[in-house]
Order: structure tokens, then sequence, then C-alpha cells
């Protein structure tokens, strides 16, 4: 039972904290809002807008994401501040 409860536990733990903003988003624990700056993210709308500047691979210009591939920026990144 004990062991069977610890895997439980271990796996809603990486399920949380492991795999970005995906399952997080569903439990309501989003990350920075692109509020905290609308002078620089004012009109952005676009997934390709994001990544413009936050893309790993292209010298980005603000703080480089750790999930390019993922869709849906403004999901986790739009919450009010």
């Amino acid at each position: 039972m004990k062991k069977r409860a610890l895997m439980v536990g271990m796996l809603l733990f990486s399920m949380g904290f492991g795999s970005g903003c995906a399952y997080r988003y569903y439990m309501g624990i989003h990350g920075p809002s692109i509020r905290l700056h609308p002078e620089v993210h004012q009109g952005f709308r676009e997934d390709s807008e994001c990544l413009n500047c936050h893309h790993p691979d292209r010298d980005p210009k603000g703080p480089p994401t750790t999930h390019p591939n993922f869709v849906g920026c403004f999901k986790c990144h739009n919450d009010e501040v």
C-alpha cells in the first residue's frame, strides 16, 4: 500500500513540475505573465510572435523558453497581474 501511494505521489509530482506548462496550466499554476511587461508585449496574440523573441535556438532577446515546441503560449502567460 505504501509503495502504491509513493508511486502515485511521484507520478503527480513529475506531471506537475517536470512537464512544463501543459499540466501546470490545468492545475492553475501558470508561467510569468506577459502583462508584467506590457510595453514590450503590446499587440502580441500569436505563438510565433512569442517565439521570435523567446526561442532558445534563435538568439533570444527575452528569456529563452524551456518549451519551444508547445503551442498556446497565451494560455499560461497571459494572466492578470
